[in-house]
């Protein structure tokens, strides 16, 4: 996305914006930023990801809930899924024990991990049937943070969802071994398994974990040409790129190198693009990225510094890229959403005055 010219600002304006500032988030001219949605109750706080399922906003709250699963304030377990209408009324929640950082539409139904860093747990929430059976827990099979040397276990949790041709696609977050999956194709169903400390197997929900390319893959680097050995460290966020943005990636998977200042694409290969604050040229890391599907669509931004969820309204194109920032260089940048140009990996300002911004989503 090109923006204005007189709206880029210097690293140094943008990284003094005050909290005073943050009351009134900034975004160009041509468009219109305004809240879209809050939390339902006082006890929900801490929005993170959000999806949409049937022309619906899903929000996941995750309530102080520690990244292993570890209680929030008075010792609550859960966080809260938020089932908003197209006018950001709450209509519906669910409780879901643990961390859930990341949810994702499948059809009718909605798909959430919980536990970033371990202790791990996939749900399956159908709204439309009866409310008993609204909600479905899997257990990873195998727990990525179990002990051994394959692939799939990663010493980590699950993190972000894409859904690709029915495949279910979750990034293997928070690893602490290195050579092994970056992202888990997972299937969801029962079967025979033996518990910890049991003496024989019992049927579960078992969430089927299996491998796609390695943290220390072989990939093509974007910009130069070059062939480079990958090192990812924080597989974070992943989106797929819309085939009907005619963006050089459409179709593609991608996964954030959160912590890493790089995108991994996987269409034709691999490719890396690294990432790059413009107005300086220094390297950046994002939170989460999304490209425009088609022309004129809506973003919904979530900030949880703000517990706000905004509507972004404007002459969005089909193929614009943004990302909500997470540094620049050693700096915090969660104030800010970015325009993204994935053929530099440069990033520029584009809404600014946010607290702390996370997950994004571009709805017709």
């Amino acid at each position: 996305m090109k923006l204005p010219q007189p709206f880029l600002l210097s690293a140094v304006m943008l990284l003094g914006i005050t909290a005073s500032a943050h009351a009134a988030p900034v975004a160009p001219s041509a468009f219109t930023i305004s809240p879209f949605a809050s939390a339902p109750s006082h006890s929900v706080f801490g929005p993170d990801d959000i999806t949409s399922v049937d022309g619906n906003v899903y929000v996941a709250w995750q309530n102080g809930i520690g990244p292993k699963g570890q209680a929030g304030p008075h010792h609550n377990l859960f966080s809260t899924v938020v089932k908003y209408s197209h006018t950001g009324r709450a209509v519906a929640h669910w409780s879901l024990q643990g961390h859930v950082d990341g949810i994702a539409g499948d059809g009718h139904r909605l798909i959430a991990t919980a536990n970033e860093d371990g202790n791990a747990l996939v749900y399956v929430v159908k709204p439309t049937v009866a409310k008993k059976k609204q909600i479905t827990q899997y257990i990873p099979y195998p727990a990525p943070d179990a002990k051994g040397s394959g692939a799939l276990l990663t010493g980590g949790g699950l993190d972000s969802i894409t859904v690709v041709g029915g495949k279910i696609l979750v990034s293997a977050s928070a690893p602490t071994r290195s050579g092994r999956t970056a992202t888990f194709v997972v299937t969801l169903g029962a079967r025979k398994v033996k518990p910890a400390g049991a003496g024989k197997k019992v049927r579960t929900n078992v969430a089927l974990l299996a491998k796609t390319f390695s943290d220390r893959g072989t990939a093509t680097d974007a910009v130069s040409g070059n062939k480079v050995t990958l090192h990812l460290t924080d597989p974070d966020s992943n989106a797929l790129v819309p085939i009907s943005s005619g963006d050089a990636y459409a179709g593609d998977y991608v996964l954030n190198d959160q912590a890493g200042d790089e995108l991994i694409f996987s269409g034709h290969g691999l490719m890396r693009l690294g990432l790059s604050w413009g107005p300086t040229g220094v390297k950046a890391g994002v939170d989460d990225v999304r490209w425009a599907p088609s022309d004129h669509t809506t973003l919904y931004a979530v900030d949880s510094g703000a517990n706000t969820i905004y509507k972004v309204t404007g002459p969005f194109a089909a193929g614009d890229a943004l990302a909500s920032m997470d540094s620049i260089g050693s700096a915090s940048a969660g104030s800010t959403i970015a325009s993204l140009n994935d053929g530099s990996g440069e990033l520029d300002p584009f809404i600014t005055g946010l607290k702390a911004v996370k997950g994004l989503l571009f709805m017709p």
